[in-house]
């Protein structure tokens, strides 16, 4: 009889353990995330959301045009020269505002804009603005 006693209060201490491991390491899990400092060098969004915008009108050329390979370096570049802004903290920018969703979709709804607004067509409909 002892023995079973003593059985039952074993397996009831390892289902305890196991129950409240769990729970702690699903909440442990659902912890929310800090949101990264900006960089140094971060380039504020509406910038960005003009160089993206370039960006993505260069990338629509050089997919229609032969050796995209070669004009695809050169165009980029050129679209970096005109906002004064380097590869490396383009690439540090959006690393930044990847970690950051919310602001992201803010400046990809403002690119939506921007290439609507030079394709002559209406704003997109995002509740996304400030």
């Amino acid at each position: 009889m002892a023995i079973k006693n003593l059985e039952f209060r074993i397996q009831s201490w390892v289902y305890s353990f196991l129950i409240l491991n769990s729970a702690f390491i699903i909440f442990a899990s659902c912890s929310f995330k800090k949101e990264t400092p900006p960089p140094p060098d971060l380039i504020d969004e509406n910038k960005m959301a003009l160089v993206i915008s370039d960006i993505s009108i260069v990338e629509s050329v050089l997919n229609t045009e032969p050796l995209s390979a070669f004009n695809d370096t050169l165009k980029k570049l050129n679209v970096f020269k005109e906002h004064h802004v380097s590869n490396k903290q383009f690439l540090i920018s959006l690393k930044y505002y990847s970690e950051n969703p919310l602001k992201l979709k803010r400046i990809y709804a403002e690119v939506a804009d921007i290439l609507n607004k030079k394709l002559g067509l209406p704003a997109a409909d995002t509740a996304v603005k400030k």
